[in-house]
């Protein structure tokens, strides 16, 4: 099992240094500012609980567009699996005239599970996330909390809160 794990982290790495390329060619040098978060939550699915971390970068020049690729951890009990997911998530932040924010999106998921029963194979599946938000629009570190639906081969549902700064 010590080999598909590595091979999982460099295929982890690879695509996660692929978003953030694409994510960095994508930004004008006048809105080149990359905000960074870490997030925490629960996949539905058994309760499993996520640390997560993300880059949040503006698209376009309309400040409503938002770039945002994540991984997330979810740590499994044993006789399950621990799942890791590599997302490129988009959204879109409504108008509100207010100190928050409420936005919705999508974007491309891979998803690693890392079996840890014996005798089952570890898998990647490839997917798409559904987000809905709402978090604080000013300041050095801006709370905020998410909903999140992963359609998969094992669709699930997703609840997180985290900061960005």
């Amino acid at each position: 099992m010590m080999t598909i794990r590595k091979y999982s982290a460099v295929r982890g790495l690879l695509f996660a240094s692929a978003c953030v390329l694409s994510g960095a060619l994508s930004i004008t040098p006048g809105q080149a500012k990359t905000d960074f978060g870490v997030r925490g939550g629960a996949y539905a699915e058994n309760d499993k609980p996520f640390l997560g971390a993300e880059a949040l970068f503006t698209v376009g020049t309309g400040q409503r567009w938002f770039g945002n690729p994540n991984v997330e951890h979810a740590f499994a009990d044993s006789g399950s699996s621990d799942l890791t997911a590599l997302s490129f998530d988009f959204h879109y932040d409504f108008p509100s005239g207010q100190p928050y924010t409420v936005w919705a999106g999508a974007g491309p998921t891979l998803i690693f599970r890392d079996r840890n029963t014996p005798g089952q194979s570890d898998t990647t599946d490839t997917g798409v996330n559904l987000v809905l938000g709402v978090g604080g629009r000013k300041g050095d570190v801006r709370p905020y909390g998410q909903m999140k639906v992963v359609l998969a081969n094992d669709t699930e549902a997703v609840v997180g809160v985290g900061v960005r700064f």
